[in-house]
């Protein structure tokens, strides 16, 4: 870009090359003031003629001169400005670019560890549904396999005992005295089951028999070595009686006479309490305060009075001692009177 120049005369001094370094080029144009100050030599067959015409002159050149590397300056500092302009421009698009990428790019990153979480939690269930689901298998096939050799077990049976069914049918047919052949087998149970009875209690009416003849004879003779124990037993409860009765007569008397020192001591107590809660009122209306312990408090009572006569004691200690003092004082007064 060519920085618009001012009309006027051209400059005969050679434009210095422009650096872009910022410093370097404050540096440069210091230097190029410092040199416009100077003092230029011209040689003898130029040099300008004195008045005030070339004063003028010089002044409106050197003005000139300042004006134009004013104007180029500022149409420089105008162009950088700009550049720099559009830098920090583009230096905040890229930034607001580089920020709603990385806001994109944490989402994006949050989703996907929300949704490998998912897939793993997913994976998980899935397993332990398979797992669920292969062991109700194995149990079905053990169920299966169960109820397969029972029916096989069942087959057999209906086969060995087809012919007893076949005979079961033709007493029924025959007799006429059945229904089924449930009613044949219920017979049949109630007849062993009748049998059986009998025979048990056959054998526990014997056992029962020898058990309470054996039980007789040996209770007869433990009842009656009971019956002696019994007789020495009541012997030696009469004689622990008659020590016992002994022994209630003599504490009846200790407890009567406990009583009535329990008594005596209740009542001493009792005029006890009164004289410590008068005592406790007449201390407290000498000394001019107000009664706070409870009347029946007394303890706290007790530790007031003693409290009271360990006070009257150093104040009765302290007048002995004062009336000592003055009493040795009141004796040496008449001796200096009469030397």
């Amino acid at each position: 870009m060519t920085p618009k120049m001012n009309k006027g005369p051209k400059s005969l001094v050679q434009r210095a090359v422009i650096t872009k370094n910022p410093e370097k080029a404050i540096s440069e144009y210091f230097q190029s003031k410092l040199e416009a100050r100077q003092v230029t030599k011209y040689p003898e067959w130029d040099v300008a003629r004195h008045g005030p015409e070339a004063e003028l002159m010089k002044a409106q050149r050197d003005l000139t001169q300042a004006e134009q590397e004013l104007e180029v300056k500022r149409v420089e500092h105008e162009n950088k400005r700009h550049d720099m302009d559009q830098q920090w421009a583009e230096m905040r698009r890229k930034q607001n670019v580089f920020r709603e990428s990385f806001v994109k790019f944490d989402q994006f990153v949050q989703e996907n560890r929300e949704k490998r979480e998912r897939a793993d939690r997913k994976i998980k269930e899935e397993g332990e549904r398979q797992k669920k689901c292969e062991e109700d298998i194995k149990i079905l096939r053990d169920k299966i396999e169960h109820m397969t050799r029972v029916r096989d077990k069942m087959q057999r049976y209906v086969k060995d005992y087809k012919m007893a069914q076949n005979y079961l049918e033709k007493v029924i047919s025959e007799t006429g005295e059945f229904q089924s052949i449930s009613d044949i087998f219920n017979r049949f149970e109630s007849l062993v089951e009748a049998r059986k009875t009998l025979t048990m209690n056959q054998d526990e009416n014997l056992n029962a028999l020898a058990k309470t003849s054996t039980e007789m004879q040996k209770l007869t003779e433990e009842k009656g070595q009971k019956l002696m124990t019994l007789n020495n037993q009541l012997a030696t409860l009469e004689s622990r009686y008659d020590r016992a009765k002994a022994g209630a007569l003599k504490w009846e008397g200790i407890v009567t006479k406990i009583k009535s020192t329990a008594g005596d001591k209740n009542l001493e107590l009792t005029q006890i309490r009164s004289s410590c809660w008068n005592i406790y009122q007449q201390i407290c209306k000498r000394k001019g305060v107000p009664v706070e312990v409870a009347k029946g408090d007394i303890e706290n009572q007790l530790v007031h009075i003693k409290s009271t006569i360990l006070e009257l004691k150093r104040i009765v200690k302290a007048a002995n001692k004062k009336a000592t003092k003055e009493a040795k004082g009141n004796v040496g007064a008449p001796e200096d009177r009469l030397a």
